[in-house]
């Protein structure tokens, strides 16, 4: 049966008279008729069929852009417009996701990601963010259902691999988890995060032994990741070893939410959609602990240029430009932090660092001296106080100073290590024994030199058989992590032990 449209198309007037008034009238009539009324039927029906189709589509989300910022307001408005307008376009509905996700609004990202899938369902990048918002509203399943798909499209994208793996452990599907934490815990770009899938796979079906391993391997390979310390605590704790739960959570308390960064370029797309001042300033962070000093610099210019109040990031810039040695440069942002107040601990202590750096050392000490007046419970200010009192020949102040910094901070590993090298020098290894144990865990790039004084203390007290054990762990810690001079150095001592 042929639709009406169809039908229509097909239409064949009936045969007319080939001459005369009546068959002149009755074909110009047709004709007129195709010319102005037929392409506005074809219209309506093609308007008609886009529409039935755009209804089937999920809708793109309502929008409150009063309950954005006002500097915001203007380019939200812009992009959601383009979505409207441009309806059929997967593009336009994913940008309208990523800035709704910029900004926090999870349930209006997920709506306008689903339409973006429904429009462009190969896509992989409307899976992957998709994923990422249901995983923060919690709905594990349906994240683990995107990332599959995202992973299929993509393959070769480790952050969708990791994630992936984690919404399946969120959803209680440990066996799935299992098999993808092992495969990332084989490739060194990945292990941290598999080893700590696995460690709380373990801990999820009570084998605390093994979870303890796992996580431990997480901490030795990422020492500040706070969330592996405190997955510890708790299988420590179930396993009554109360004293390394403990410590754990001590570790955890003072790493908070640091992560092992996996480079991701999608999420990154998604932090640029917004433009304001502590937006940029917080990607000006990450970029400095990423370790591209220049894109940071740039960053907490551009955030200071939207706002000059931002006191944090003239603190920041101190150090950064710190590190180039553009030292009129983090002189300037130095006074304007002190000039804006407020809480500036880290200013004075970044100010008296690059004061270090250029040797200038009595005018640094000033410096960790105001940070202290600001903030007496900052262990670093204290620890590089010290440094700067046992370079002015003052062991005993040094000494108070170390020790200050870990009773402030009991898990700062450098300045307790401060305080067993100068109870050495005072002449009493057997008290600095006591303080070097505490610092012998986790074994990661620090530990080489902290095992290496440990054994330098026994061969003090005569315990050559204890010196020998501990410097033969710090040797081979000290190759694993490619210390290879340091390692010839312990060497030579090792030679002459034996």
């Amino acid at each position: 049966m042929l639709t009406p449209l169809t039908a229509l198309l097909s239409y064949a007037p009936p045969a007319l008279p080939r001459s005369g008034v009546v068959a002149r009238s009755l074909s110009m009539g047709y004709s007129r008729w195709r010319r102005a009324v037929l392409p506005g039927l074809l219209t309506a029906s093609i308007t008609a069929s886009t529409a039935a189709a755009q209804e089937t589509l999920p809708p793109l989300p309502r929008l409150a852009v009063d309950s954005f910022p006002p500097s915001a307001r203007e380019t939200v408005s812009r992009v959601r417009r383009d979505a409207v307008t441009r309806a059929g376009d997967a593009a336009a509905a994913g940008a309208f996701g990523r800035m709704l996700q910029a900004w926090e609004h999870w349930e209006a990202a997920h709506q306008a990601y689903a339409r973006a899938q429904a429009l462009a369902p190969k896509t992989f990048e409307w899976h992957y963010l998709d994923a990422v918002v249901l995983q923060r509203l919690a709905r594990h399943e349906a994240a683990a259902e995107r990332l599959k798909a995202a992973v299929a499209s993509a393959p070769d994208f480790k952050p969708a691999r990791v994630k992936l793996a984690d919404a399946l452990f969120e959803a209680g599907r440990l066996d799935e988890s299992r098999v993808l934490f092992e495969a990332l815990a084989g490739d060194p770009a990945t292990e941290p995060m598999g080893v700590f899938g696995l460690g709380r796979i373990a801990a999820a079906e009570k084998r605390h032994e093994a979870a303890v391993e796992h996580l431990n391997r997480a901490v030795e390979l990422f020492p500040e990741w706070g969330a592996a310390h405190y997955a510890l605590a708790l299988s420590f704790r179930a396993l009554g070893r109360r004293d390394e739960a403990q410590q754990a959570l001590e570790r955890h308390a003072e790493y908070g939410a640091r992560w092992p960064a996996l480079e991701d370029p999608v999420l990154m797309a998604v932090s640029t959609m917004r433009e304001d001042p502590h937006a940029i300033l917080q990607r000006g962070i990450k970029l400095a602990e990423s370790g591209n000093l220049d894109g940071a610099i740039a960053a907490h210019e551009a955030a200071l240029a939207g706002d000059a109040g931002l006191t944090r990031a003239h603190a920041n810039l101190i150090s950064l430009y710190g590190r180039k040695g553009d030292w009129a440069k983090a002189d300037e942002h130095y006074a304007a932090a002190v000039r804006l107040g407020g809480d500036i601990g880290d200013a004075h202590y970044d100010y008296g660092v690059m004061l270090g750096l250029q040797q200038k050392w009595q005018q640094a000490a000033d410096a960790y001296g105001k940070a202290l007046a600001a903030n007496p419970l900052h262990a670093r200010a204290q620890n590089n106080l010290g440094e700067l009192l046992e370079r002015q020949s003052q062991p005993d102040a040094a000494l108070e100073a170390y020790r200050r910094a870990v009773e402030v901070q009991p898990l700062f590993r450098l300045a307790r290590f401060n305080v067993g090298r100068m109870l050495m020098a005072r002449g009493t290894p057997a008290e600095a024994i006591v303080e070097l144990q505490k610092i012998v865990e986790p074994r990661d790039a620090e530990a080489p030199r902290y095992l290496f004084a440990l054994a330098a203390a026994y061969v003090r007290t005569g315990r050559k058989e204890d010196a020998v054990k501990w410097a033969v762990d710090a040797k081979q810690l000290a190759i694993q992590s490619g210390q290879h001079e340091l390692a010839a150095a312990i060497e030579r001592d090792l030679a002459r032990l034996k």
